[in-house]
């Protein structure tokens, strides 16, 4: 195996250093002091996530009534499975008879043409931009129409905020908000932190993406979810496994040159505990746990990080991967490591333990071990903490070598592997009741006052 590249070192201190030469540097404007940063409103703007300047909103009464699915800026080289469970939302809304819009309302590099092309290696959503209505209204040129019946999908936290700024518009209106985590932990405490927090306290109905993640808000009473009553229900996002014949699953595997360990690789976001599982993986090697003879270690995700886990020996980083190039992976790995300091179980530990591997990951508050165990007996759930991820990294290495046990209990995985299983008529019922029925009712309040003042 070639050696890689020497890993960049990068120096915090120098970085800083940087980021303030940037900031001295900018010009003047005025005759205000050249040693300060200036900021203007568009930039403030910016800074919050345009929450207060939202696209403007018309009522049209022609238009058919809607459900509209608010979904921020994205790129296809970074999607992650979040995007997926939000389009896959936007599909499974077409079983109420609505009419179903995206809205794109943040300002990005969007072409019809171009991302209905990408969306062929897309696997389940190859047409969805056949199927439900499209508006781009990033640049802010247009205001978006809206029927008087109209309601709305927040899908990430300042998306809520245009939600809510829609509903107002139409006199007050619930929204179904599709809670994907506690977004408010994404920020240290400050201004994201708090706006973020804010939406938890706005009228809606929450579509939670797994169940500890609906306990945690429950338990902890997010928002006065449980005080205020907050209707919610939750769905598990069908997870990306690829299990193979038996037969092909032991050949395959029992050829193997080196077994494979892949960890999830994200250092630029926070939750994803980076430097816990690097440290976790070298203690690991420096233990003996794995042999670099016998054992590749890979990273996937976001970033080319690479680590050096004994004097000379490093890990290898897979490219970017399209959900197509995804699944046709990640049968291949022997033992995964994935950490995530949220109550949601991502879905990496159902990707991997659902297609043989042996998956370590962390607990957190109702993300218990009984939880986590349920899932699938190829998942060893660890405390987020250095020495109880080496001994569960040694757990699994261990496992490993059973190959029919693997198998097996991959097979006996009850998660779902699809969207049929994911979303069925009990969430459409759900929806019914909570966001559509009370907007029909609403505008039928309206009317009737009207008809006799």
């Amino acid at each position: 195996m070639p050696k890689p590249k020497k890993p960049l070192r990068v120096s915090i201190g120098k970085e800083l250093q940087r980021f303030g030469r940037r900031i001295a540097s900018q010009p003047a404007a005025g005759d205000a002091d050249p040693g300060h940063r200036i900021y203007d409103a568009h930039e403030l703007h910016l800074l919050v996530n345009r929450i207060y300047d939202l696209p403007d909103v018309k009522i049209d009464p022609n238009r058919r009534r809607t459900i509209n699915v608010l979904v921020p800026a994205f790129e296809f080289k970074s999607m992650s499975a979040g995007f997926f469970g939000v389009f896959q939302v936007a599909r499974f809304l077409r079983s109420t008879d609505w009419n179903v819009r995206l809205v794109l309302f943040d300002n990005f590099d969007f072409s019809m043409e171009r991302f209905r092309k990408k969306f062929q290696d897309y696997p389940g959503m190859e047409d969805l931009l056949d199927e439900v209505e499209v508006e781009y209204i990033g640049e802010r040129k247009h205001p978006l129409h809206v029927s008087p019946e109209d309601v709305c999908v927040a899908t990430v936290w300042y998306s809520a905020h245009f939600a809510k700024k829609i509903g107002d518009v139409l006199g007050g209106r619930r929204f179904l908000y599709l809670v994907q985590d506690y977004e408010t932990n994404f920020f240290p405490g400050g201004s994201l932190f708090a706006l973020a927090d804010e939406t938890y306290g706005f009228d809606y109905a929450a579509l939670f993406s797994t169940a500890p993640l609906a306990d945690s808000f429950r338990q902890a009473d997010i928002g006065g979810f449980a005080s205020r009553g907050v209707p919610g229900i939750f769905f598990n996002n069908a997870c990306s496994s690829s299990l193979a014949s038996r037969e092909e699953f032991l050949a395959m595997n029992a050829g193997k040159p080196k077994r494979k360990l892949v960890f999830y690789s994200r250092p630029i976001v926070d939750r994803n505990m980076f430097n816990l599982a690097a440290l976790s993986l070298i203690t690991a090697y420096e233990q003996g746990i794995f042999d670099p003879a016998e054992w590749e270690c890979i990273g996937m995700g976001l970033g080319d990080a690479l680590l050096e886990l004994l004097p000379g020996v490093y890990s290898t980083s897979l490219a970017r991967m399209t959900l197509r190039e995804y699944e046709q992976t990640v049968g291949q790995f022997d033992v995964c490591l994935t950490l995530m300091a949220s109550p949601h179980p991502s879905l990496i530990p159902m990707d991997c333990a659902g297609s043989g591997a042996m998956v370590v990951t962390n607990t957190f508050r109702t993300k218990t071990e009984d939880y986590l165990r349920g899932l699938s007996g190829n998942v060893i759930p660890v405390a987020p903490s250095v020495p109880a991820i080496v001994e569960g990294l040694a757990r699994a290495a261990a496992a490993s070598d059973d190959l029919e046990g693997r198998y097996q209990r991959a097979r006996a995985m009850t998660y779902p592997r699809t969207w049929e299983e994911s979303l069925t008529p009990k969430h459409t019922e759900f929806v019914t009741e909570h966001v559509l029925a009370p907007a029909l009712a609403s505008v039928s309040r309206t009317r009737r006052r009207a008809l006799t003042a």
